[in-house]
């Protein structure tokens, strides 16, 4: 299992054109091969900016690595500048998963 997750943070104005940027992206993500999971949560009680976190779940990292290179990749983030978010990308390989 290969995990990606991406820090979001915009402010409050930019905060529905984010969340409407991701409305349809669990649809498109089930469909993506190798694609196992896709969340996409709002921090609670933030002050200032919203802090979003996008969670995806990878069969491998090739898979993920795959997806980056793809056309789905680009349509998916064309306008991902939009909201004015800055990211902050992390990737984990799994160590333990108890499922």
């Amino acid at each position: 299992m290969y995990v990606v997750m991406n820090k979001l943070t915009v402010a409050p104005e930019g905060a529905a054109t984010l969340e409407a940027g991701f409305a349809h992206s669990g649809e498109r993500m089930r469909q993506t091969p190798g694609c196992v999971n896709f969340e996409l949560l709002h921090e609670e009680q933030t002050e200032g900016n919203d802090v979003y976190m996008v969670i995806t779940q990878w069969q491998d990292k090739d898979a993920f690595l795959a997806w980056t290179q793809s056309d789905a990749f680009r349509r998916a983030h064309s306008g991902s500048g939009d909201s004015g978010a800055m990211g902050e990308l992390h990737m984990y390989a799994s160590v333990v998963d108890s499922r």
